[in-house]
């Protein structure tokens, strides 16, 4: 009774549009209100849950961090220093320009950690440039849209990060970030090389834009010497190296990599770039800090639902249930894929990765399957849903730079975000390809 009452109530407000956070807590504090000394969940549990939530890991404090250092990057124009470097070697290639933008977004959205930036800082300089170039409007928007989600998945990864804390809250032990950060740098590698696979097929097929324009670009940045393109980009091409370079040798955690990327990019941006001035270190700041406090809050939320679905058991008498009903491992990855990306179709993709995680991570657990690269399967999964009509928040900031509608995109969309997915089954179906990643 419990179980299906706190389902109906939170789907109904779900679908009466109320915010995520408003959701969990209200559905959390129904349980003791409405059923007293019967319900398993009271309210000094739900107190404990939102407190350990905000402030009893780093994760929160990470994820800000990440956050603030790519704001600083992105106004230290990171991304045209590694555009231009990759330009002055393979611009006049057959389709290399388009391969080029996809590449930005991969080094980008490692810098980054995020989808919906990486997409309006990379797209914002690139779309103009490959229209100008004589590529298809809608061909360009698409692939840097595609390739702009793969900042959600190429560590460090925001929701990666969270995803990590969300289902150590529900487990109640740490999940290794470091081993999800590798085989997620290895998922999102993999599908950046297939949209420019993908890419590059549709330019021969359909032509590679004006020639001539493309010549006269690259002639502009030969004309320089080689010497002082890379002395501008070099700060650019090893942020990632530094930042991923010490997570993966165990010199920092990730909590000490995003506070050396935080001081790296605001050193590069206001002494070697100079796009930043010292003044607005603190302005930017502060707008940064102002957008994670509904971070701070959502986790502390996401505490509050994975503890209340604890409290009342359902994610062990889910568990109970798919195992005795014979489910293979394979067929429940391919469900909870399934339910995530039609999630995301018409949920912002954070929500949907709240109420997917505290339910999967146990049953994942329960059957004996590799929570590690489920959990990176779900992430890439979310970040199709910030390419996915109606929602996709990466889609329509696309729209905004390319001046077109959704109904415009989207046709140009459906290939590339096939392709993801079929990265996101890869990694879920075929564990043993990450076995090396995992922790014993």
């Amino acid at each position: 009774m419990i179980p299906l009452f706190l389902v109906a109530f939170f789907g109904m407000m779900i679908f009466l549009g109320v915010p995520m956070v408003a959701c969990i807590v209200f559905s959390a504090l129904l349980l003791p209100l409405c059923f007293g000394g019967a319900s398993p969940v009271h309210f000094l549990d739900i107190v404990d849950w939102f407190v350990n939530g905000a402030s009893a890991n780093n994760t929160g404090i990470t994820i800000v961090l990440f956050m603030l250092a790519g704001e600083f990057m992105a106004r230290g124009k990171l991304t045209e220093k590694i555009f231009n470097t990759f330009s002055y070697f393979l611009g006049r290639k057959k389709g290399f320009l388009p391969i080029i933008s996809i590449a930005t977004c991969m080094f980008y959205g490692a810098i980054s950690g995020s989808g919906p930036a990486t997409t309006a800082a990379v797209g914002g300089m690139c779309y103009p440039l490959l229209v100008s170039l004589g590529y298809d409007r809608m061909f360009s928007a698409a692939i840097l849209v595609a390739a702009g989600c793969l900042g959600m998945v190429i560590p460090p990864s925001v929701p990666l990060t969270g995803a990590a804390a969300i289902s150590g809250s529900v487990l109640g032990y740490d999940v290794d970030l470091i081993a999800l950060y590798k085989i997620a740098a290895v998922g999102g590698v993999l599908a950046g090389v297939i949209l420019i696979i993908y890419a590059y097929i549709h330019c021969v097929r359909h032509g590679n834009g004006d020639q001539a324009k493309i010549n006269a670009m690259v002639d502009a940045l030969q004309a320089r010497s080689f010497g002082s393109i890379l002395k501008e980009s070099i700060w650019a091409i090893i942020t990632p190296v530094i930042i991923l370079g010490g997570i993966f040798t165990g010199i920092t955690d990730t909590a000490q990599a995003a506070a050396i990327s935080l001081v790296y990019g605001i050193l590069v941006s206001v002494f070697v770039y100079k796009t930043v001035k010292p003044g607005e270190i603190v302005d930017i700041t502060i707008k940064c800090l102002s957008n994670g406090v509904p971070l701070f809050i959502m986790l502390a939320a996401a505490s509050i639902f994975s503890g209340a679905m604890t409290g009342i058991e359902i994610p062990a008498k889910l568990a109970d249930a798919m195992v005795s009903s014979g489910v293979s491992g394979s067929a429940l990855i391919c469900m909870i894929l399934l339910f995530m990306l039609i999630l995301g179709t018409f949920m912002d993709s954070g929500g949907a990765m709240q109420i997917v995680v505290p339910l999967v991570a146990p049953l994942v657990v329960a059957m004996g399957m590799d929570l590690y690269t489920c959990l990176t399967a779900i992430v890439i999964a979310q970040a199709i849903g910030l390419t996915t009509p109606p929602f996709g928040l990466s889609m329509f900031v696309m729209c905004g730079v390319a001046e077109c509608s959704v109904a415009d995109i989207s046709k140009k969309l459906i290939l590339p975000i096939i392709l993801l997915i079929l990265v996101a089954f890869f990694v879920g179906l075929f564990p043993g390809a990450f076995a090396w990643a995992v922790p014993a």
